[in-house]
């Protein structure tokens, strides 16, 4: 199926071939011969690599022979390869010898020769361990966004909405999240509609505040559908409309996100938005107190009022 859908051109006779000589040498603890590791691969290095990405998603137990495999390609000049290598030796994924430093040797020759993932991921790591490097991540996040990573945008107008290591400037963090959201990020787009949602005089504002959550809760993100049910139930920036907000509670609780269970729980329970079902009710505010927290204890004691007993008419209470 994956050579129908052209993830991989390796024929399965060589792909086991690949599999097995790496096997036997880890087997004899002997090292992995690159060189013999292409030629089964046909001198086509990149085959390498899409074959260590099919048994990473595939295999529980494969991380050793991935890892085998990028390095083969790494030491082939295969920068995807590289990245990939990088990437498992500076986490230690899933049980390879953990190597920081070689990893962000990597990471950096990768960076300099424009590879955006590696930027990307330098910048994270020096924004972790390295705080006097900070405008060099800054840098390092500029050229991601570049190359394509929006998440770096992501990264950049945070920085600059907290003043984290750099000057607070709400206007350069809106422009670095409209950037963002122009390129489809949804995280982008909360962060617009967080802004705006934030004036409460400019109607104007909250209208694009709203549309800002919309586009991001279509993207999927819970926190998006969260405030789009709850700018429905409350008319903010749009016209209530309790079904729809009902809706949008559902898309986020499904989804985990506490609050929309515990509202959702609370609407089935008074019948707003949806037909009054306690069972519904029960459901959803034992998965908000599962989650534990002061939400997860309001959600507690509004199941302990609903068990063994009718709804007494009280008011939906929406937190």
């Amino acid at each position: 199926m994956l050579l129908e859908n052209k993830q991989i051109s390796l024929s399965i006779e060589k792909q086991k071939a690949a599999v097995d000589h790496i096997l036997k040498q880890l087997q004899n603890d002997e090292p992995v011969d690159s060189g013999q590791l292409l030629r089964i691969a046909d001198n086509e290095t990149s085959e390498l690599a899409a074959l260590a990405n099919i048994i990473i998603r595939t295999s529980t137990y494969g991380a050793p022979i991935a890892l085998e495999l990028y390095r083969a390609a790494k030491d082939n000049g295969d920068d995807r390869g590289a990245f990939s290598f990088a990437s498992m030796v500076y986490r230690g994924y899933r049980g390879v010898p953990k190597d920081e430093d070689t990893g962000i040797k990597l990471f950096s020759e990768l960076a300099r020769k424009g590879h955006p993932h590696a930027q990307m991921n330098l910048a994270s790591i020096l924004m972790r361990t390295q705080p006097d490097q900070i405008p060099a991540a800054i840098k390092l996040y500029e050229l991601a966004a570049k190359g394509g990573i929006d998440n770096a945008l992501v990264e950049l107008g945070r920085m600059y909405r907290i003043g984290y290591g750099v000057n607070q400037d709400h206007k350069k963090a809106m422009d670095y999240f409209q950037r963002g959201a122009q390129q489809g990020n949804a995280r982008c787009m909360f962060m617009l509609g967080v802004y705006y949602s934030s004036s409460q005089v400019i109607k104007e504002d909250q209208i694009k505040a709203f549309k800002h959550f919309q586009k991001a809760a279509m993207r999927g993100m819970p926190e998006a559908q969260y405030n789009v049910g709850l700018r429905f139930l409350k008319g903010h920036g749009v016209e209530t409309n309790l079904f729809n907000a009902a809706e949008f509670f559902k898309m986020a609780a499904l989804q985990g996100f506490q609050l929309a269970q515990a509202n959702l729980a609370a609407m089935y329970m008074e019948g707003h938005g949806v037909k009054r079902d306690l069972t519904q009710a029960q459901h959803w505010f034992q998965e908000a107190a599962n989650k534990g927290g002061s939400i997860g204890k309001e959600a507690q004691k509004a199941l302990e009022g609903l068990e063994g007993k009718q709804a007494d008419g009280s008011r939906c209470s929406i937190m």
